[in-house]
């Protein structure tokens, strides 16, 4: 049903919404420098992953189309 894949959809609000509280997780286990080490947390697959699927739900779907190809022209 169509109408179900549109709720799927996030608003550029949303992206930016989630975009920050992913910095703010990094800055909590940052603790100032008390925690976990900057490097570490940028360099952390997880993190990399949902910045990667986030910054999918911000592109033009020409673009996607684009990626998904090279992509597979690549495996």
């Amino acid at each position: 049903d169509i109408s179900k894949e549109v709720e799927k959809n996030l608003s550029p609000r949303q992206c930016a919404v989630l975009e920050k509280a992913l910095n703010t997780v990094k800055d909590y286990f940052y603790a100032e420098g008390r925690g976990l080490k900057k490097n570490f947390l940028e360099k952390s697959p997880e993190l990399q992953s949902l910045r990667y699927a986030l910054s999918l739900y911000t592109q033009t779907t020409d673009t996607l189309i684009k990626t998904f190809v090279t992509t597979q022209l690549n495996q």
